[in-house]
This record gives structure tokens, sequence and C-alpha cells, in this order.
């Protein structure tokens, strides 16, 4: 394999022999989530994530309290949203807070966590096979989900997500 494969390849592979042939039952899926409340997000396989403690953020006047603003991103206005205030979950004010920076450029959007993302690793039978019910606001957006050690992680498109709350932003 070229080196340029390997690193461009998704971050699934198989557990077990050498062989060609592969028991579905033996992928295993690895991606970083990260916890807003009680509630796991899984970024994007192939998204870009930054984490950084929280600089100066620039308010805006006239806003919804989600939105706390924007930060200057090397040289990229960024958006810095708060989604324990959006979906209303309680934030844990003893641990300490960081800013979580998904996508870069133009596509970018920052999230308050006060987690740490972990990685996490999936088999095909850790997926779910329907979603619970989840807050309205995030329900479209999170396409499928995985249980793992009695906690419930859902693939996050964010993109999307990012691209409604500036909707939300506008009415």
């Amino acid at each position: 394999m070229k080196p340029s494969q390997a690193l461009n390849r998704p971050l699934i592979y198989h557990v077990g022999d050498s062989s060609n042939v592969y028991d579905d039952e033996e992928v295993i899926i690895r991606r970083l989530g990260f916890r807003i409340g009680n509630l796991g997000l899984l970024i994007a396989q192939r998204a870009v994530s930054e984490l950084s403690d929280i600089p100066q953020i620039c308010q805006l006047p006239f806003t919804t309290s989600w939105l706390l603003g924007l930060i200057n991103l090397r040289g990229n206005l960024v958006p810095v949203f708060d989604l324990f205030n959006l979906l209303q979950f309680q934030i844990d004010k003893k641990k300490k807070t960081k800013l979580l920076i998904l996508d870069q450029g133009e596509a970018a959007g920052a999230i308050i966590i006060n987690e740490l993302p972990e990685h996490l690793s999936f088999s095909i039978n850790d997926e779910l096979g329907s979603l619970p019910p989840l807050p309205d606001v995030i329900q479209p957006y999170t396409t499928s989900g995985y249980e793992k050690n009695n906690q419930l992680w859902f693939n996050f498109e964010h993109l999307a997500f990012f691209k409604s709350l500036s909707t939300k932003l506008k009415t």
C-alpha cells in the first residue's frame, strides 16, 4: 500500500486473521467523541477537529444566548456555540471548559465542552437498531448511534447542524 493510501484510508479495520475473508461482527469503527451533558456525539470520520483553551470571544449584540460570539482562529471568524444552553443541560462549573473546534476555514464552528473528547471503538454489534428520542434541535443531525459500556453515542453531522443554527439566527 502506498503511504498516501495508508494516510487517507478510513479508520475502520478488521480484527482477526490476515485472510481476506472477514465476518461483519469483527469490523471495528474508531471515532472521536465528546459529551454535552449526557449526550455523546461522534465527530465525523474525516472531519478536522481541534481542542483549545477558550480564547477571547467577541460577543455579538442582540443574538441568542447559545451563540457566545466569534473567535479569530488563524484569520477566520469562527462562531462559538454553547450547546449546554441550547439543549438546556446543566454545565458542571467545577470542570474546566475547553473549546472544541470542528472543521476548518469558513466551515468551522466551535463548541464549549467540559470533558475531553474520547477515542472510542465500536463493533457492528454496538450499533443501535433505532435511535431513542433526542432533543428536537439535534435529532435531525444524529444519523445513527452506538451503545458502549451503557453509554449512547450518536454520529453527529456537525456541518448541517451549524448551518441550521445559522438559519435559526436569521429568523
